[in-house]
């Protein structure tokens, strides 16, 4: 029996449907099997929490590094991990049809793994579930372990997160008697919103001034910007502003009367489409345009790939396979081109986005050219961003020309610039909305102005002070979110390392950033106010506690870097679990006293310094004193445990026991 183990059902059906006679089809619930508890690798004789039925957090069996890892089947899937058994003691073959990425590749290799299986396996790598695409993928299977790495990757992932988030999150909960969540990439992905609200309610505006000429030409009138001489001496502050207003004034008045031309520049220029779309593309698109959230635009990309309509979503490549550029024209025909456009398509049209150097594991998320029918709104939004960002590599550049015009008034200069449409191009499908303004949504240089030459006469009507006022970076929503973890370089200082992070490195990966952002929700470090993500109290009291380094996204970007050398073949993951081991036992070293965590939805525990409190009568060692939220005091042991409300009679002995939540 040949044997096919999809990721999930809806995989396995479309991979059924193509080549079910062939093989047998069966399929996993994505990932399966999960990591033991820390419980597993504890020693035995760690106190029981009666409340919890699980071991007591202890910072003496800190950290816990497990020698042999261990896997369990999820409760939910434990029979189809049995019926999965049976089968392989059957099969002749086995073909892995995992997604095509780190987690993909694990996910079905562990279960070889788990269930013992030692025969021949394959891979299948699907990047869209078309008919066309899943027959082109089983007729190029290769041996699954040309694809070792990239399981190496992707447990090394598994376990990383795992080392951290079990140790430092015991550490710090114990340390602060209320349960604070630490995580690899969580963490420093918080450290991001914190430190921006907290730029942003620390800002300080300033004021100043722009000068605007009121100008009018035989062909039509126009606004002129002030242009000073030196904008360095007084009146000036130091980045250049005008914040003078008798000054703003003064040149103002000279707006008026008689002027020139002195310069009048209008330069053919063009604009190709952009390119087609990454996944934290997508998701910065679709928070602009509609306030979805990153992980809603994550699972509606992935229904459109399992209804076979769009390639594989969690890609971090936004160009194309130039081998692939022979399919254009089957799938232009099937995408619903206006008419007026339908002449001006071009499949034999190439894009700089066909790029075959430039495609990672994945390339950019397109069409597959099948019929997409019975979409929900959210469906139908996102797959009009994609097939619409296809459709424009085949459409003409936009055609403009740019103007720059510079003119004398009163002894002063002043410049405007602007554009004027020549072709509208690729523009033209995106209608008055135009994708209109750059991604960068910078709209500068678009003033409409009439036609000109050098020595034309000028009218200034009059001059005009505007009042500004400098602003703060605006808060993060769920796009910005995704692409500061994608572009981390851009929140680093530090030149050197700035110029090293900018060319690969980001925070999570395109498959895990929207599920770390949920996470953080969920978690009540941070929350939702329309499209703006804001860290709340508990967020932000997290943050400050922990020690800088731990909160430092640089760090993280680095070690996402090196997972994916791992999967590339490049470095050993036992060096950099190696690594990862090195930087918890120096967290650990840091985990003080005294530092405590209050606000939100996990009942961390407030108060001041910690003092210490009466011996413990379950282990007799030392106990420290603490204080709930409300300020009440009480007493835990710090060993085992264990806590009690204090005597009221005298506070130096011990009162009623009460389960301190771990």
């Amino acid at each position: 029996m040949k044997l096919i183990i999809a990721e999930k059902p809806s995989l396995a059906k479309a991979i059924r449907d193509v080549v079910g006679k062939d093989y047998t089809v069966t399929n996993a619930f994505g990932h399966i099997l999960e990591q033991a508890e820390p419980d597993e690798y504890t020693p035995a004789d760690v106190p029981v929490n009666p409340k919890t039925g699980k071991k007591r957090w202890r910072l003496e069996d800190l950290p816990i590094f497990p020698q042999q890892w261990i896997k369990r089947p999820k409760p939910d899937a434990k029979d189809q991990l049995m019926k999965i058994k049976g089968m392989l003691k059957e099969a002749t073959l086995v073909v892995n049809a995992g997604d095509p990425d780190r987690e993909g590749q694990l996910l079905i290799d562990e279960i070889l793994d788990y269930c013992g299986y030692r025969g021949p396996v394959q891979r299948v790598w699907l990047a869209s579930l078309d008919e066309t695409s899943v027959k082109k993928a089983f007729a190029n299977l290769r041996d699954n372990k040309e694809y070792r790495t990239l399981s190496q990757a992707a447990e090394a992932r598994s376990q990383a997160d795992w080392v951290v988030g079990m140790n430092l999150t015991r550490a710090w909960t114990i340390r602060n008697s209320g349960l604070l969540s630490v995580g690899r990439v969580q963490t420093p992905t918080l450290a991001l919103v914190v430190r921006r609200d907290l730029e942003i309610e620390q800002f300080k505006p300033r004021d100043f001034f722009e000068v605007i000429a009121h100008c009018r030409h035989q062909n039509g009138d126009f606004l002129a910007k002030w242009k000073p001489s030196a904008n360095d001496g007084p009146g000036f502050d130091e980045e250049g502003r005008l914040v003078d207003r008798k000054l703003a004034e003064s040149i103002a008045a000279k707006a008026a009367g008689q002027g020139k031309v002195c310069r009048y520049e209008a330069k053919d220029s063009k604009q190709s489409a952009p390119l087609p779309f990454s996944l934290s593309a997508l998701q910065k698109a679709a928070s602009a345009k509609f306030g979805m959230s990153a992980n809603q635009v994550l699972e509606t990309a992935q229904s459109l790939y399992e209804k076979k309509i769009t390639s594989y979503p969690r890609s971090d490549a936004r160009y194309l396979p130039e081998e692939q550029h022979s399919d254009a024209g089957r799938i232009l025909s099937q995408l619903p081109v206006p008419d007026q456009l339908k002449a001006k398509v071009s499949a034999n049209r190439k894009h700089a986005a066909w790029n075959t150097g430039k495609v990672t594991a994945h390339h950019a998320i397109i069409p597959t050219g099948d019929r997409a029918a019975g979409l929900t709104d959210a469906e139908q939004k996102i797959y009009d961003l994609i097939w619409k960002s296809y459709v424009a590599l085949f459409l003409p550049d936009y055609l403009y020309k740019a103007i720059s015009v510079q003119v004398d008034l009163g002894g002063e200069q002043w410049t405007a610039s602007g554009r004027l449409d020549l072709d509208m191009g690729w523009k033209a499908l995106y209608g008055a909305s135009a994708a209109d303004d750059d991604e960068d949504g910078d709209s500068e240089g678009k003033a409409k102005l009439p036609a000109m030459t050098a020595g034309d006469a000028i009218a200034g009507q009059k001059g005009e002070v505007q009042a500004k006022q400098t602003k703060p970076p605006a808060r993060f929503t769920d796009g910005t979110m995704i692409e500061a973890m994608s572009n981390i370089h851009k929140f680093v200082t530090d030149a050197a390392a700035k110029a090293k992070l900018k060319e690969t490195s980001g925070i999570g990966t395109e498959a895990t950033r929207a599920n770390v952002l949920e996470t953080l929700v969920k978690r009540g470090f941070v929350e939702r106010r329309g499209k703006q993500i804001i860290s709340t109290a508990m967020g932000r009291s997290l943050i400050k506690a922990l020690p800088a380094d731990l909160t430092d996204p640089v760090t993280t970007a680095r070690w996402e870097d090196h997972l994916s050398s791992i999967a590339d073949g490049k470095l050993d993951p036992d060096k950099f679990m190696g690594a990862i081991q090195h930087m918890v036992r120096e967290q650990l070293g840091k985990v003080t006293a005294g530092v405590s965590v209050s606000g939100g939805k996990s009942g961390g525990v407030t108060g001041g310094q910690k003092k210490a409190g009466p011996q413990c009568p379950d282990c007799k060692t030392a106990t420290i004193i603490l204080a709930t939220k409300t300020g009440k005091p009480f007493v835990k042991c710090e060993k085992c445990g264990s806590a009690w409300w204090p005597d009221r009679n005298d506070p130096k002995k011990l009162g009623s026991k009460w389960e301190a939540r771990k």
